[in-house]
């Protein structure tokens, strides 16, 4: 709920450009008070965009560490050809085995859930449990809600700051090193001189 504005564009050939159609209007909750008192309207509107933001920032994070993935998949198999010693194929699965490992607490472990055998509470499934449910009630967010915020958002940052480590240390050290062995180029490499 609140006041919002919208306007119109649009895009020729990527160039932008406005159409001069701008309106304003409010929104207003079919349910302006809590059924229960707790929460009010405001409280709840931030609690949920709390949550919506580490959502989006959680689904970007897991898809720059696929694409990181994908990137080590293809320096393996180059190392796998390349007449170097076996040190740095070992080096780039044990970083890439850690980024994966990183990327089940934020989302899970396929294989894992196909075999209802999860090994953490990622923090998806703690957001999940955080999203205000508009449909089934209009109290939230309860303590546990909250409570699962935090504890989504602890692990997240514990997660973020182990996969800046392991990408920016680690596997920046490793392309340095292939660049020294003279490796071929692999993708995430940039332009070879």
């Amino acid at each position: 709920p609140g006041r919002y504005s919208v306007e119109m564009h649009k895009r020729i050939d990527g160039v932008m450009s406005d159409l001069g159609q701008s309106q304003s209007f409010n929104v207003v909750s079919i349910r302006p008070d809590p059924v229960l008192p707790g929460s009010t309207q405001q409280q709840r509107v931030i609690f949920e965009s709390q949550v919506d933001e580490l959502i989006r920032a959680t689904n970007g994070s897991v898809k720059a560490i696929d694409a990181v993935v994908a990137e080590l998949d293809a320096v393996k198999d180059t190392l796998d050809r390349s007449m170097t010693d076996g040190s740095l194929y070992e080096l780039a699965n044990s970083i890439q085995q850690r980024i994966k490992a990183a990327r089940d607490k934020l989302t899970g472990n396929e294989a894992r859930d196909f075999y209802n055998d999860p090994a953490i509470m990622t923090v998806q499934a703690r957001l999940s449990h955080a999203r205000f449910r508009p449909s089934s009630g209009a109290y939230g967010p309860t303590a546990t809600q909250q409570d699962s915020l935090r504890s989504a958002r602890a692990l997240y940052d514990e997660t973020v700051a182990e996969l800046k480590t392991l990408v920016d240390a680690e596997y920046a050290g490793l392309k340095e090193a292939m660049d020294t062995a003279r490796v071929p180029w692999t993708p995430g490499r940039g332009i070879q001189e």
